[in-house]
């Protein structure tokens, strides 16, 4: 494991574990942090559970829905609604690869990624207000330790949509077998414990939506980058979100 959970979890949240100052992060150790990720998304879950379930005997389950989405967004400084804006924007706004890839490089957010966090959030505050109406709290911990190995098997030997060096391209380029089994095996475990009754639908869930971005992606740019993760995790949880609120209700 060495220093490669801690390196998962100060790149996904805002959240740090002290490591030695002396350390060496290579290519290779940014890679073996897909292994961790269903255990950063089940820290974030937990973190969000801890905080909204003592609220949840006074709060209306509205707001509480609300003030979870504002959390889960704040505790990974929204790194994956910026991915889903950059995406939609770019789609949105380019005819071409080469064009879309430029303007999703662009920081500023144009009308299409507006729109796009807008139906993301609205989508994900009205499930949540749904699980917690129906006190159903095993969800909100569970999925974003779904929708974070969701990333890694959307990076699984995918190529890399930019010809430049980046960070996306490390995470791609020294990315193994042993690294998505780790992830997948974590993930599984956590499903049976968590939703024994349900893990089944939310894994084929999961694969549908990782194969449907995959081969969107791949057709509209040419591959991966990591905008396209982020947006992967977003849509995940907009879709895993919904279907246990479906289930609850």
């Amino acid at each position: 494991m060495r220093n490669h959970f801690p390196t998962a979890l100060s790149f996904l949240t805002v959240f740090r574990l002290p490591r030695p100052t002396s350390d060496i992060v290579t290519a290779e150790d940014l890679a073996a942090t897909f292994s961790f990720f269903p255990l950063v998304g089940i820290v974030l879950g937990g973190t969000i559970l801890s905080v909204a379930y003592p609220l949840a005997s006074f709060a209306p389950p509205l707001l509480l829905a609300v003030w979870i989405t504002t959390l889960l967004a704040a505790l990974t400084r929204a790194l994956h609604l910026d991915g889903l804006a950059d995406l939609a924007d770019g789609i949105g706004g380019g005819y071409t690869k080469e064009r879309r890839l430029e303007i999703m490089k662009d920081s500023r957010i144009g009308a299409f990624g507006a729109i796009a966090l807008m139906l993301a959030l609205l989508f994900k505050v009205s499930a949540i207000c749904s699980l917690v109406s129906h006190n159903a709290w095993s969800p909100i911990l569970l999925i974003p330790a779904l929708s974070r190995t969701a990333m890694v098997l959307t990076a699984y030997k995918s190529p890399s949509a930019r010809s430049g060096e980046g960070l996306g391209k490390l995470f791609l380029q020294h990315m193994n077998s042993k690294h998505l089994y780790t992830a997948c095996g974590i993930a599984l475990a956590l499903s049976i414990l968590l939703s024994p009754r349900f893990f089944l639908l939310y894994a084929a869930l999961t694969v549908l939506t990782v194969l449907a971005i995959r081969r969107f992606t791949l057709k509209t740019l040419g591959g991966v980058t990591g905008d396209v993760l982020g947006a992967t995790n977003e849509l995940t949880e907009i879709l895993l979100f919904s279907a246990a609120a479906c289930l609850a209700s």
